[in-house]
């Protein structure tokens, strides 16, 4: 038997129609060609789920693959990715999330959970190290994503035991529903939670006593004081998490009119301080709370003690509080917090929704939606923060009108149809999140060439510099700005930083790490390395991260998609020019972005498909072989 370190070394195969769960050996090979987290769950994806698959349908497999270092004192180490045919994109889907549940698993001894076939009753899985058991849900069903780990934990009679789990609106098959480890921890994107609904997987709980085995101790702790001592002395965004978590972006982005506003309309919102981390801070803030192995906290847990919406509380929101707010011109915190609630306990992803919403707000303002579509429900509009909290419980009831918003950003404007379909902003059947491709054309091409749909953490930049500020890599790349500003409203080197923004997430993503707590690459290797005694080099991680993003990308070529695909739903950032703000005047150049992108990548540039080459560069003929047979690949 194969000793291993790091890794738990077995991944657990469940079908649910037969109602057996089986441990499965994890292969030495496969380990160290992917990794894991990410990186085990694309691959096996790209071999299991067919291109005719429908995502809702039990031949999906639903993923959660744990990371490398997950278990482990690597700083940041919390994190998981939940993988499956999207059934919002009908292509590559995936989510990632923090929390304890991922550390609990691999306690346990498993480094993936895959889920096949679907249950003919509502249930969920019970793992307890090596004793796993699929246990009756249906008096589960229809709880809030809070309400059901509180169950299951009466239920086992352990309050320690750690629970991710779907709400109403992955029961209900909402293509924009989460998997939530609550209260607030969610697999936000791609519909992760319909999947899981769709197999009548109510929850995951896990307890896991077993140890991880470290191959270098020594070197593995000094590895980890180092990246915590470098984040502190040097990373530009530390004390900004510390102080107001992910809401803290918003003080550079929206005082820069980097933002869309008024789904898309304009870049600049007047009174953006409202709804910023310092108003958070300052007015509903208790603690700071962090993830497994985090020494930053970046969690905020807040409370309403007074008003219209007093007793309301919760960690977060995160980031997507600008979905919330400026997309829908809501300046009222309060009323967000409110809103993030709702979506974390029935369950959705708030990205998608409020895009969705925006989208609906600004037809209902050219007259294209009316009263008569909404029939009994409140119409929505700009600035009406109850017409949303209204519509919320309906989208995951698939009630009224939450019904067709339910289905969507490509579905639901094909539904509604007169022309609305211009004003739903997607890529791929995602929407992206509100910093405008027109000013920033470092997002403006990473939601275009993300495998999962439009995307703002599956190729960050500006954690990538920084991982890579010391290697010729890192040099060659570089702003000279580790905060992110310089040079990010012109489209010259933009498809070399989103190449490697692209390939070091799936490394991160892979081992389990937060982008927040990464130090260095050379402090990464020395990591994955000391913790699993596999002497990886620089290098070697760097193709890891390639070989993972080209098999996601794989999965799409064979789902059909070309380079038409990656592209904006709408003309609107070409030909409409930024309105207001610093970046007044501003388009985005599409071509432009996308030729040096796929010359970069060695893809083909006229249809946006890999080619053989560079699929057998990275050890990936298997996959080549496989497009070859749908003409998919150059």
């Amino acid at each position: 038997m194969t000793r291993y370190y790091g890794w738990a070394g077995a991944i657990l195969n469940v079908d649910l129609t037969v109602g057996k769960a089986e441990k499965e050996p994890l292969s030495p090979d496969f380990a160290r060609k992917y990794l894991g987290g990410s990186g085990f769950n694309s691959a096996r994806l790209f071999e299991l789920v067919k291109p005719e698959t429908d995502a809702l349908s039990p031949n999906n497999v639903l993923m959660f693959g744990i990371g490398t270092l997950s278990g482990t004192m690597a700083p940041g180490s919390a994190r998981l990715t939940v993988t499956a045919k999207s059934p919002l994109t009908d292509v590559f889907g995936d989510a990632n999330m923090g929390g304890f549940w991922s550390t609990e698993v691999k306690f346990a001894g498993y480094d993936q959970l895959a889920f096949f076939g679907k249950a003919d009753h509502p249930v969920y899985l019970w793992i307890d190290n090596d004793k796993v058991e699929i246990r009756d849900a249906s008096h589960l069903w229809g709880m809030s994503t809070w309400d059901v780990a509180r169950a299951i934990k009466e239920e086992i009679g352990d309050p320690f035991i750690e629970v991710v789990c779907i709400g109403p609106a992955g029961e209900n098959l909402v293509r924009i529903a989460n998997v939530m480890c609550p209260t607030k921890r969610a697999a936000g994107r791609s519909g992760m939670g319909a999947v899981m609904g769709s197999k009548n997987l109510k929850a995951i709980a896990v307890r896991g006593t077993t140890d991880i085995a470290i191959a270098r101790p020594n070197e593995f702790l000094q590895a980890c004081k180092q990246t915590i001592e470098m984040i502190i002395d040097s990373s530009p965004w530390y004390q900004m998490y510390r102080d107001y978590g992910t809401p803290g972006i918003i003080h550079t982005t929206a005082e820069i009119g980097m933002t869309a506003v008024r789904n898309w309309q304009k870049n600049v919102f007047p009174n953006w301080e409202a709804i910023s981390g310092r108003a958070l801070k300052r007015d509903f803030y208790r603690s700071m709370r962090a993830c497994a192995a985090c020494h930053i906290a970046c969690g905020p847990f807040h409370t309403i003690k007074s008003g219209e919406f007093a007793g309301v509380y919760g960690e977060g929101p995160e980031y997507g509080l600008t979905q919330m707010g400026l997309i829908c011109e809501c300046d009222n915190l309060a009323a967000i917090l409110k809103m993030n609630e709702l979506y974390n306990q029935y369950g959705m992803d708030c990205v998608s929704a409020n895009s969705i919403l925006a989208w609906a707000m600004e037809c209902y303002e050219k007259g294209i939606l009316t009263k008569e579509d909404y029939g009994d429900d409140r119409p929505l509009q700009f600035g009406d923060y109850k017409s949303v909290i209204e519509i919320i419980p309906k989208i995951a009831r698939r009630e009224g009108f939450g019904n067709i918003l339910a289905e969507g950003e490509k579905r639901a404007p094909k539904l509604v149809g007169r022309g609305s379909e211009k004003y739903m902003i997607h890529v791929k059947g995602q929407a992206p999140v509100v910093e405008d491709p027109r000013a920033n054309k470092g997002f403006g091409l990473f939601y275009m060439t993300g495998t999962r749909g439009a995307d703002h953490l599956k190729a960050n930049i500006l954690y990538a510099l920084y991982i890579l500020r010391d290697t010729d890599i890192g040099k060659e790349i570089s702003t000279g700005d580790l905060g992110g500003m310089k040079g990010i409203g012109r489209p010259e080197g933009v498809g070399k930083k989103v190449m490697w923004g692209e390939n070091t997430t799936q490394i991160l993503d892979s081992l389990g790490i937060c982008t927040r707590t990464t130090g260095s690459l050379d402090l990464l290797t020395k990591m994955v390395s000391s913790a699993t005694g596999v002497d990886f080099t620089d290098k070697e991680l760097l193709t890891i991260g390639e070989r993972i993003f080209n098999i996601q990308k794989a999965f799409n070529a064979r789902q059909g998609l070309t380079r038409k695909d990656d592209n904006y739903s709408t003309p609107r950032f070409e030909k409409d020019p930024v309105l207001d703000g610093p970046f007044k005047g501003n388009v985005l150049e599409r071509d432009v972005l996308l030729d040096e992108y796929y010359t970069l990548r060695d893809w083909d540039m006229k249809t946006g498909l890999q080619t053989r080459k560079k699929l057998a560069e990275l050890g990936l003929e298997h996959v080549a072989d496989e497009l070859a047979k749908v003409n998919a690949v150059k």
